[in-house]
């Protein structure tokens, strides 16, 4: 399991859980066998049970949630002023329950305490991706119930190759969970100062960089300006990203504050971007402030000019050792008793 992307970047991005519904026990025992090994699975042969968890568990239809809220000054009766708070969505890496988060769920269709689709229509996250398992008999029922939108997929059980579809549309639908939810946040902060979360020249960029280091997390963060992505075992990188007006805002700041010629270089030219330690994420002239560090930097041309390096040792910038990471709740999942 690695982060993909598809169709643009999401400003977040974090494993979830797929909730599995049939009533035959043993099927549900073998499934699991089958699938990628760091894809939870919560299984149910009750669907009245599983519905009732689910909305127990108060699925949050924004991943992360907490970040959007109403801003104290109206500028007119009939006007509301909304402000995002880009530092929550990382904050969201602290959480240990964001991996218990649904995004899928996979039911039988042929049930005898409730049928696939009248479970689907019960569900209340509009967010959630759904996919029905079907006999032959079922066929008709299903490409109806796709069409009309109430399903995202449907596969035959007794397909040869049910398993790889059905982790393939776990994948997609896992990543559309994502998309969905982080539209608004990547359309707002592309009208600022972010604007790579909208410029496709990024995907494959972000693609290169997966392919080295195996993410499982993402997260849109600010001063600095890119994303942190972690793996499953918790360690970390940072994608920084500067366009031309980032890099004149750093130098205004630290030539006024007498940054040394080496740092100053860098961001009149773009070659290398500095990594300040300071919590803002700007040049500081504190006494004890960490050194700067200088990555070398690769320039790209979107709809703006960029540059970006890979960073890592960040785990003490971002606070990485109070991380629970995805393979540490893997494990706590499969030791926490039944029930």
């Amino acid at each position: 399991m690695r982060l993909t992307f598809d169709h643009g970047l999401a400003p977040f991005r974090f494993p979830t859980t797929t909730v599995m519904v049939d009533d035959h026990e043993t099927y549900l025992g073998v499934v699991p066998l089958m699938l990628d090994p760091l894809q939870r699975l919560r299984s149910y042969s009750s669907p009245r049970q599983a519905l009732s968890d689910l909305r127990r568990l108060d699925s949050r239809a924004v991943p992360g949630g907490g970040w959007l809220y109403r801003w104290r000054e109206h500028p007119s009766p009939n006007r509301e002023l909304m402000a995002l708070d880009v530092d929550s969505i990382a904050r969201t890496m602290h959480d240990p329950s964001r991996f218990g988060e649904v995004s899928v769920v996979v039911v039988d269709q042929a049930m005898p305490e409730m049928d696939g689709l009248d479970f689907c229509r019960q569900l209340d996250n509009p967010y959630i991706g759904k996919v029905l398992l079907t006999g032959r008999a079922d066929d008709e029922t299903a490409i109806e119930a796709f069409n009309s939108g109430l399903i995202d997929r449907f596969i035959r059980k007794n397909d040869p190759r049910a398993m790889d579809k059905l982790q393939q549309a776990i994948v997609a639908l896992q990543q559309r969970y994502f998309e969905r939810a982080g539209q608004f946040v990547s359309e707002a902060m592309a009208l600022g100062d972010v604007h790579f979360l909208r410029d496709p020249v990024f995907v494959p960029v972000l693609r290169d960089v997966l392919q080295e280091f195996p993410a499982v997390e993402c997260y849109l963060h600010v001063n600095p300006t890119g994303l942190l992505l972690l793996d499953a075992d918790g360690d970390g990188r940072f994608l920084l990203i500067q366009t031309d007006d980032d890099l004149r805002t750093h130098y205004e700041i630290a030539s006024d504050l007498g940054a040394p010629l080496e740092v100053l270089t860098a961001l009149r030219d773009g070659t290398a971007l500095p990594w300040f330690g300071s919590r803002d994420g700007f040049y500081s002239d504190e006494p004890g402030a960490p050194p700067v560090r200088m990555i070398p930097a690769t320039t790209l041309r979107g709809e703006h000019w960029y540059h970006y390096a890979l960073v890592d040792d960040v785990a003490g910038r971002f606070g990485l050792e109070r991380v629970v990471s995805y393979r540490r709740w893997l494990r706590e999942q499969d030791d926490a008793p039944a029930g």
